[in-house]
């Protein structure tokens, strides 16, 4: 028997669609489920989990079991192992679906779960890998199969080597693509793991989140199926540095999940997280003296803004990603903001944009240094206060 732990990631999301879309191409099925509302709908769940986490930046719980062939684990006695396994492993109380995989020559079977609890906190995963060996030994003589060994892994049909997880060591998602940290399918699904994982309404707004991170978007249309291509570019020029990609296979999709993903957002109404980056922004655009002190101030509170113009080069628009909420909004969101106040401070207050260079060279007045910060205190400040009032929410529930 050998368990297989995969990296985690921001959402639960990519381990449900690569399971599910085995189950629509009749190469697996759900043996069972723990905890979930709706097993046909595993994401109705776990999301709920994910948006209950303030801190955990990688949801995901996804493991695969694999028997030998002399080990004799029915599907009765898979899921009774999985059962221990889960309990050991600290997510007995945790939502899990068992997914039993026949596409391979070896039957073999896919756990997934969510590593945050009902309050937020995250399941602790401290030394997994060695507390997964240690339940397979606990467990094998009441089940009857021998303890697969690391050699064995290279021997199980489908499983990748530890190729991914030291990717997982070596590449944080947050920083962006980067060809110089390997294999840019691997970073390209890692980045969309986390994209997904982000409070968005637009599929737009899908774009312009990769784009940040360092992933272009390229959209088409073919016999009236919309398909999406990705290219990697530089973190120093910010053009392309890869061919245009196919997503990865558990996004054969991705369209059509991206814009169910901005339709359910839309139920959401992420009043203190808009609260936020309106204080934010109308703090960085009284101090800032161009368009690029105004997205600098706004990037030291991690918050990026893509502004559109029209012909005449006026601001019409403007779109706010806040990478430490995870939530994006358009200017027109935002309580006391609109793109209307960028323009008039193009106009009437900030320098011409031929003499940005002029500007950048010159010293920070004490003024700007004031207005760091303000902006810093208010984010820290907001986010304080939003972290206060979910303790007090949790704690007016009362235990369970």
């Amino acid at each position: 028997m050998v368990v297989k732990i995969y990296a985690a990631a921001p959402s639960c999301s990519s381990a449900v669609q690569y399971n599910e879309r085995k189950v629509t191409e009749g190469h697996a099925s759900v043996l069972f489920s723990s905890g979930m509302d709706n097993p046909s709908r595993p994401m109705d769940t776990f999301s709920v989990y994910e948006r209950g986490s303030l801190r955990c930046q990688n949801m995901s719980f996804h493991a695969s079991v694999n028997p030998g062939k002399d080990d004799g684990m029915t599907d009765e006695k898979v899921k009774n192992f999985v059962k221990d396994y889960m309990e050991r492993m600290g997510y007995g109380n945790q939502p899990w679906i068992l997914y039993k995989h026949t596409d391979l020559e070896r039957i073999h079977y896919h756990i997934v779960s969510v590593r945050v609890d009902k309050e937020g906190k995250k399941i602790s995963d401290s030394y997994e890998r060695k507390k997964s060996q240690e339940a397979l030994k606990e467990l094998a003589e009441a089940y009857g199969y021998t303890v697969g060994k690391k050699k064995d892994m290279d021997a199980v049909p489908g499983l990748e080597d530890e190729k991914k997880s030291d990717l997982a060591e070596d590449f944080n998602p947050y920083d962006g693509f980067n060809p110089e940290k390997g294999d840019s399918g691997e970073q390209m699904e890692a980045i969309i793991d986390l994209v997904m994982s982000y409070h968005f309404t637009q599929p737009e707004h899908f774009d312009l989140i990769m784009e940040d991170l360092g992933v272009r978007v390229v959209r088409g249309n073919f016999e009236g199926h919309e398909w999406i291509q990705l290219q990697g570019l530089d973190p120093k020029t910010k053009e392309p540095c890869t061919p245009l990609m196919s997503p990865p296979d558990e996004y054969y999709d991705l369209p059509d999940m991206v814009a169910i993903h901005a339709n359910q957002c839309k139920g959401q109404i992420k009043t203190r997280e808009k609260e936020k980056v309106s204080n934010i922004a109308r703090a960085a655009l009284k101090v800032s003296k161009s368009q690029k002190h105004f997205e600098n101030y706004l990037k030291k509170s991690g918050i990026k803004v893509v502004i559109s113009r029209n012909v005449n080069n006026h601001i019409f628009g403007a779109v706010f990603i806040d990478h430490k909420n995870k939530c994006v909004f358009k200017a027109s969101e935002l309580p006391k903001f609109r793109a209307k106040m960028i323009e008039d401070a193009r106009q009437n207050k900030w320098y011409g944009e031929d003499n940005e260079k002029e500007r950048n060279d010159q010293s920070r007045t004490a003024a700007e240094e004031a207005a760091d910060l303000l902006i810093s205190a208010l984010g820290a400040e907001k986010s304080r206060r939003h972290e206060d009032e979910e303790i007090m929410r949790r704690g007016r529930k009362g235990p369970n």
